[in-house]
Protein backbone atom coordinates (compact mmCIF):
# COMPACT_ATOMS: atom_id res chain seq x y z
CA UNK A 1 0.00 0.00 0.00
CA UNK A 2 1.14 3.24 -0.92
CA UNK A 3 0.12 6.58 -0.07
CA UNK A 4 0.81 10.53 -1.02
CA UNK A 5 4.16 11.00 -1.81
CA UNK A 6 5.72 13.26 1.44
CA UNK A 7 7.02 16.34 1.14
CA UNK A 8 10.64 16.55 1.41
CA UNK A 9 12.18 18.76 4.20
CA UNK A 10 15.78 18.30 3.37
CA UNK A 11 16.66 17.68 -0.46
CA UNK A 12 20.06 18.42 0.21
CA UNK A 13 20.45 15.45 2.71
CA UNK A 14 21.87 16.89 5.09
CA UNK A 15 22.91 15.32 8.73
CA UNK A 16 21.81 16.10 11.94
CA UNK A 17 18.55 16.02 13.71
CA UNK A 18 15.10 15.59 12.21
CA UNK A 19 13.63 18.13 14.11
CA UNK A 20 16.16 20.58 13.51
CA UNK A 21 16.39 20.15 10.00
CA UNK A 22 12.22 20.39 9.84
CA UNK A 23 12.91 23.81 11.48
CA UNK A 24 14.97 24.83 9.46
CA UNK A 25 12.66 24.07 6.79
CA UNK A 26 9.81 25.58 8.16
CA UNK A 27 12.18 28.51 9.20
CA UNK A 28 12.64 29.13 5.33
CA UNK A 29 8.97 29.94 4.93
CA UNK A 30 9.20 32.47 7.38
CA UNK A 31 11.93 33.97 6.45
CA UNK A 32 11.02 34.58 2.73
CA UNK A 33 8.07 35.66 3.20
CA UNK A 34 5.90 32.65 2.30
CA UNK A 35 4.54 32.58 5.73
CA UNK A 36 3.30 36.05 6.54
CA UNK A 37 3.79 37.78 10.48
CA UNK A 38 0.42 36.81 11.90
CA UNK A 39 -0.42 34.13 9.81
CA UNK A 40 -1.15 30.63 11.11
CA UNK A 41 1.14 27.30 10.73
CA UNK A 42 -0.51 24.09 9.57
CA UNK A 43 -1.76 22.27 13.19
CA UNK A 44 1.02 19.68 14.34
CA UNK A 45 -0.76 16.66 12.85
CA UNK A 46 -1.21 18.14 9.31
CA UNK A 47 2.78 18.75 9.42
CA UNK A 48 3.12 15.22 10.76
CA UNK A 49 1.21 13.68 7.53
CA UNK A 50 2.44 16.31 5.36
CA UNK A 51 6.29 15.77 6.07
CA UNK A 52 5.91 12.10 7.10
CA UNK A 53 7.62 12.72 10.64
CA UNK A 54 6.67 11.56 14.20
CA UNK A 55 4.30 14.29 15.81
CA UNK A 56 6.82 14.81 18.76
CA UNK A 57 9.78 15.40 15.90
CA UNK A 58 7.06 18.76 14.64
CA UNK A 59 6.44 19.40 18.68
CA UNK A 60 10.59 19.61 18.90
CA UNK A 61 10.64 21.68 15.47
CA UNK A 62 8.35 24.55 17.06
CA UNK A 63 9.84 24.63 19.70
CA UNK A 64 12.97 25.53 18.18
CA UNK A 65 10.95 28.11 15.85
CA UNK A 66 9.65 29.40 19.13
CA UNK A 67 13.05 29.96 20.77
CA UNK A 68 14.31 31.41 17.73
CA UNK A 69 11.47 33.97 18.08
CA UNK A 70 9.85 33.28 15.05
CA UNK A 71 6.57 32.26 15.96
CA UNK A 72 4.55 31.91 19.33
CA UNK A 73 1.76 29.58 20.28
CA UNK A 74 -1.50 30.63 22.06
CA UNK A 75 -3.30 27.54 23.59
CA UNK A 76 -5.90 26.52 21.71
CA UNK A 77 -5.55 28.54 19.23
CA UNK A 78 -2.63 27.57 16.90
CA UNK A 79 0.88 28.75 16.27
CA UNK A 80 1.42 32.11 14.64
CA UNK A 81 4.37 33.88 12.78
CA UNK A 82 5.24 36.52 14.98
CA UNK A 83 6.65 40.06 13.64
CA UNK A 84 9.59 41.11 12.55
CA UNK A 85 11.63 44.20 13.74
Amino acid sequence: MSGPDKKKYNPGNKTGYEYVLLADHLAGFIERGDWAPGSRLPGERALSEEYGVALDTVRKATQILRDRGLVQTLKSKGTFVTQRD
